[in-house]
Formats: structure tokens, sequence, C-alpha cells
């Protein structure tokens, strides 16, 4: 099995996870433990992600090493249709690690069940496709 081939394993692992998290959130928002869940599955499948994305270039000779680097690389290659969710959603995966202001927190969980669970809902398919 190669890299690519385990890493995506393990997002789409992960985005099961993520999915369930999103799904119990939206029948309990107010729910800490739900949206820790969220937040958690998000980092998670954030990161198996970028790293999946890094290995896809790797395969095409494309060698990047920071997620930001991989995240503009990948858009310029047509494989991300743009790059400012991914750069917004590396941010947010960052201060969801370290933020304590809860209006800020609130935020971040809107993104994560919206914008960001839809993009990695795409990318979950392309995952998919590429891996066929």
């Amino acid at each position: 099995m190669s890299r690519l081939s385990e890493r995506i394993e393990n997002f789409n692992k992960a985005y099961v996870l993520y999915e369930q998290a999103h799904a119990a959130y939206f029948a309990e928002p107010q729910n800490q433990l739900i949206q820790l869940a969220m937040i958690q599955g998000f980092e998670i499948v954030f990161e198996l992600g970028w790293k999946c994305l890094k290995d896809y270039l790797a395969s095409k000779n494309i060698e990047e090493f920071t997620p930001r680097d991989v995240i503009k690389a990948a858009f310029k290659s047509n494989i991300l249709p743009t790059a400012q969710i991914w750069i917004d959603m590396a941010k947010d995966r960052n201060a969801s690690s370290h933020e304590y202001n809860e209006k800020k927190v609130a935020m971040i969980i809107e993104k994560i069940g919206s914008i960001y669970f839809e993009e990695l809902t795409r990318f979950h398919s392309w995952l998919g496709e590429i891996n066929e």
C-alpha cells in the first residue's frame, strides 16, 4: 500500500467520525461535548487532508512541505477549486486548539459545520476518484 493510499484510508475513517459528529451537532447544537467532538473531528480530517494533498503532489513530482505551500500548489494544479477555504481552515484549525474566547470558538464551529464540512465532503469525493 502506498503512503498516499494509507493516508486516504485514514482520512476516510476520520471523515466518517467527523460526519457523525456533524450530524450530532445539528441534532444538539448547544451540547458542548458534541461541539468538542466536531472540532476534534475537523482538526484530524484537515490534518489528514492536507497531508493527502502533499502525498498526491509528491506523486506528481511536486514537493512542498508546509500546509500553506501544499495548499497553494494544489490550487495551482487545479486540485482545489479555491485555496482560500483551505488557508482559512488551516488558520481555524490552529486557533481551535488554542482559542478560549467563546465568541471566536462559536464562529469557528459555525464554519466547521458549514463551509468547511462542504469543502471536506467535496475533497472526500475527489479522494475516492483518485484512489479507485
